[in-house]
């Protein structure tokens, strides 16, 4: 598969480096300075590189990390985003001033959500502790309405080596 991630930091390093090292095709894109990312990304391996946010976001299924700030600007520049899969990692808000002037205090899923109406977004990449009998995979929760893509995403986070927690309504 094609692999989109818009927006670099360690967590979606970690995870375009164990995409590559599945065999997936990473294509990484950060939204105000690729430059700066070269040598990490050479060092992924050659199943990864850097390329702008469109190219990026043409990806069989898109991983995003953006600061809040940066996300109706973002949003509204993005191809077509009908069917694709987009899975944000944008975690709780923390300037709430910010947020309440720019989306009235939705959530990052909610806002995302919003602007990328036609596109099947999920939230994921909360990081669980592992049970003891899974002590080598790390446990992840992810959200989302609709089955067929949830199986997808799943499907996806087994090959980089997560498991989703015994239990745990998805």
């Amino acid at each position: 598969m094609k692999i989109g991630i818009i927006g670099v930091c360690s967590i979606t390093l970690d995870y375009a480096d164990r995409a590559a090292k599945s065999g997936h095709e990473v294509l990484i894109s950060h939204i105000r300075n690729n430059s700066c990312f070269k040598e990490v990304v050479q060092r992924i391996g050659s199943n990864a590189k850097l390329v702008s946010v469109n190219e990026a976001a043409k990806s069989d299924i898109i991983i995003l990390f953006i600061p809040r700030e940066d996300i109706d600007a973002l949003m509204h520049d993005l191809p077509d985003m009908t069917g694709k899969i987009v899975l944000h990692t944008n975690n709780p808000i923390l300037n709430l001033d910010v947020s309440v002037q720019k989306t009235g205090i939705k959530s990052s899923s909610e806002t995302i959500a919003s602007l990328l109406p036609a596109a099947h977004v999920v939230k994921i990449f909360n990081v669980l502790e592992p049970h003891k009998e899974n002590q080598n995979k790390y446990e992840i929760f992810d959200t989302a309405a609709n089955q067929e893509i949830k199986d997808r995403v799943i499907g996806f986070l087994e090959s980089l080596n997560f498991i989703r927690p015994d239990g745990a309504e998805l």
